[in-house]
């Protein structure tokens, strides 16, 4: 993959990243292709179909979150975190605050580990763990963000106890949020963005009511 590709590609789906960014890019899909022929990252084997439709959402979400009201003294949680999506490239485009990438399985999280290190982000950390043994140091977030972690109907609890008071749930999904039935969250807006022949959405929901989380490892 040679730079002047990457860089073609990137502005065919509407975005322009700085030659740092770029470069970072690069080595995450170097990176993930190459890993992935021996451990199951991702679906897609080519860094074009990774970058279409995989990658573009990290930067929709960038879109998405540069318009929202966040503290700079922001600790955000990406559950469920795989091959390092949405994570990876949102941060080589969004620095707010201390970005925590949770992962339990093993491999995935030394992948990611791996990007982190060869693309030098910073205020970026894995945590090779199971989401619901989270050490109480790590807690409450004032922004979680979740892709595919679990059907959000049973995510709602999870996260609203990790979240701080007014803290802030973004989900990707593949559909539109629901008028009622959020427990502790209401809906604080919406994105949709379209990936080649589908619509996709952002849903941030904050949190309204009180929760403490208790880490069983804590």
């Amino acid at each position: 993959m040679l730079p002047e590709e990457l860089s073609r590609e990137v502005r065919k789906l509407g975005f322009d990243l700085r030659p740092d960014q770029l470069q970072g890019l690069r080595i995450y899909l170097q990176l993930l292709v190459k890993w992935n022929r021996a451990v199951n990252l991702v679906g897609y084997m080519q860094w074009r179909d990774i970058l279409h439709y995989l990658v573009v959402d990290s930067f929709y979400l960038e879109r998405f979150l540069r318009d929202m009201y966040l503290p700079e003294r922001l600790r955000t949680l990406d559950l469920g975190a795989g091959a390092g999506l949405p994570g990876i490239p949102l941060r080589l485009v969004w620095k707010l605050g201390e970005y925590y990438l949770v992962e339990s399985r093993m491999k995935k999280a030394a992948f990611i580990r791996q990007v982190i290190h060869e693309t030098g982000l910073g205020a970026t950390y894995v945590l090779n763990q199971r989401v619901e043994d989270l050490k109480s140091k790590h807690l409450p977030a004032e922004l979680i963000v979740s892709r595919a972690f679990m059907p959000w109907p049973k995510l709602l609890p999870m996260a609203g106890n990790m979240l701080a008071k007014s803290g802030i749930l973004v989900i990707l999904a593949g559909e539109k949020p629901p008028e009622r039935d959020l427990q502790v969250f209401s809906l604080l807006k919406t994105m949709a963005y379209r990936v080649k022949d589908k619509s996709r959405y952002f849903w941030a929901l904050e949190k309204t009511a009180p929760g403490d989380y208790v880490s069983a490892g804590a």
